[in-house]
């Protein structure tokens, strides 16, 4: 009669060699596993993978479908802990990383110039993309709020994101920033393009080398401040409370940037680039609300801001917009949540100073310079949560109606600007 080998379980026989053979077991699975370099400080490891169809049809390069990577919450994994220094004391890190190859605010709809009339575009494949997006130690007290050093979250990030429901979208833009919407005349010598980036704009805060304070919650409210590099500030007030059957949640904050390390104005319209606006120098002030009836889970959000920055034919200009979504989330399904959603949002005057192309008058060129643009989009959207398997399938469809005028400063001739796209996205993302 034949028979199966196989390997006994050594660890519960009883012979003599039991411990050693237990200590290689053990020192064997700790060779395939993650582990803490000490026993004081814990380690987490966390991540999530978010991957998409993204499907457009624009004025600019028609309709084509893109595999992407969502960047409203993009792929990324991360390892993040803390020690006790004694009791009301702690410290701690957080390394994250951000992985995307083709993230959907890089993917473009091609006719991406330079004022050279050099064509840049990457169509559905930008440069694989692995970024720090955290890397910071901090100490924290109970009583006196916690102090951060390292690549982390300006105090602005999220100020202008504040959205109870389960949403994939925000004021922020993070689908089709690089889809061209505008190009400069067909007979102009020079051809430079305006992105969906430039004409709309949240203000909402990224991230970078800092030095960042945050104050314990103190009646729901929370507030923090951060410096950087380059004469780089910002401020924030949280607030976070709930009321019988109300939920609420709100941000406002402040930035202000100075860099006086290169001049901008000389170095763009020198070479015909697609810039006449200093992007070093500017104040912001946003903010945002979300109000939720619990029991029935409808919510709203409103978020609006405005900036100050310079231009090549104005020292001051401003621009500002504002954006509201409508929301229904409520467990229909034995699976998860389910999250119903509209949105509109208006952007006025962010893609002023921009220069999109050239004039020729005679033997001299002049730029066409953008000195006013008016941004409308609206959306509606579906989440549904999954939540044995830590899952979200998600579908958005996004609507976008862009108009600018650009004028020639030094001759008075114009351009009227327009400009539609509409995006669907439809994908999942899964954390671990």
């Amino acid at each position: 009669m034949g028979h199966a080998a196989y390997a006994p379980a050594f660890a519960a026989d009883v012979g003599g060699n039991c411990c050693s053979d237990l200590e290689d077991r053990v020192a064997e699975l700790e060779a395939t596993t993650a582990r803490k370099g000490n026993r004081v400080v814990s380690l987490q490891i966390y991540g999530q993978v978010n991957k998409a169809i993204l499907w457009f049809d624009a004025d600019i390069g028609g309709s084509d479908t893109y595999i992407v990577d969502n960047d409203t919450s993009g792929s990324r994994f991360g390892f993040k802990g803390e020690g006790s220094i004694q009791p009301g004391w702690k410290a701690g890190y957080n390394i994250e990383l951000d992985y995307q190859d083709a993230a959907s605010d890089k993917v473009d709809n091609g006719n991406v110039l330079n004022g050279a009339g050099d064509d840049l575009s990457v169509f559905d494949d930008p440069i694989d993309e692995i970024r720090i997006r955290m890397n910071y130690v901090y100490i924290e007290s109970e009583r006196l709020g916690r102090i951060t050093l390292g690549h982390q979250s300006q105090t602005t990030d999220g100020a202008a994101e504040v959205v109870l429901g389960n949403s994939i979208s925000v004021a922020t833009l993070y689908v089709g920033n690089s889809f061209t919407m505008v190009n400069g005349s067909a007979t102009a010598p020079t051809f430079a393009s305006a992105n969906l980036a430039d004409f709309a704009n949240s203000l909402d805060g990224g991230r970078d080398d800092l030095v960042r304070y945050d104050s314990p919650s103190i009646y729901g409210f929370i507030a923090s401040a951060s410096v950087g590099e380059n004469d780089y500030w910002d401020a924030a007030l949280r607030y976070k409370n709930e009321w019988n059957s109300i939920r609420v949640a709100a941000a406002v904050a402040v930035a202000s940037f100075r860099d006086n390390s290169q001049d901008d104005f000389d170095f763009f319209i020198d070479n015909n680039f697609d810039l006449g606006r200093n992007l070093n120098d500017f104040d912001n002030v946003l903010g945002s609300i979300s109000v939720m009836h619990i029991p029935t889970g409808i919510y709203v959000a409103f978020a609006a801001g405005a900036t100050q920055f310079n231009t090549e034919f104005e020292n001051d200009s401003d621009a500002d917009y504002w954006y509201v979504q409508l929301g229904l989330e409520k467990r229909f399904l034995s699976y998860g949540s389910t999250t119903f959603y509209g949105e509109y949002g208006h952007y006025s005057d962010f893609a002023r100073g921009i220069v999109v192309g050239s004039t020729a008058v005679g033997d001299d060129v002049f730029d066409n310079v953008i000195t006013s643009s008016d941004t409308e989009r609206w959306g509606f959207g579906v989440v549904q949560r999954v939540d044995s398997a830590a899952l979200e399938l998600y579908a958005q469809a996004t609507f976008w109606d862009i108009s600018a005028d650009a004028t020639d400063p030094i001759d008075g001739g114009s351009l009227d600007l327009s400009s539609d796209l509409t995006t669907v996205l439809v994908g999942s993302r899964i954390k671990f």
